[in-house]
């Protein structure tokens, strides 16, 4: 590996902590509640209850964010190994 090759990894390095920290500020602004519970609340609606019964909620929960999060940053690391390599 050359000079450049490590230069062009750490760069990719530090690009990915300052990617996941800006998501991680995201979820501390944005809270456990959801889009459709932010814009309910903003307009004066009333709150709409779970059920349950089909699906997942993706809003509000740590570790999904850090699962996506770390998913994006595999996928990148692996796709910039493969462009530098072709």
């Amino acid at each position: 590996m050359n000079k450049q090759e490590i230069r062009g990894i750490f760069i990719f390095g530090i690009l990915a902590v300052v990617v996941v920290l800006a998501a991680l500020f995201a979820l501390e602004l944005t809270g456990t509640m959801g889009i459709e519970d932010r814009y309910n609340h903003a307009v004066g609606l009333p709150l709409e209850e779970e059920s349950g019964e089909s699906g997942f909620s993706l809003e509000g929960n740590p570790l999904f964010y850090l699962g996506i999060l770390g998913i994006l940053v595999i996928i990148s690391f692996v796709l910039y190994e493969y462009h530098i390599r072709v």
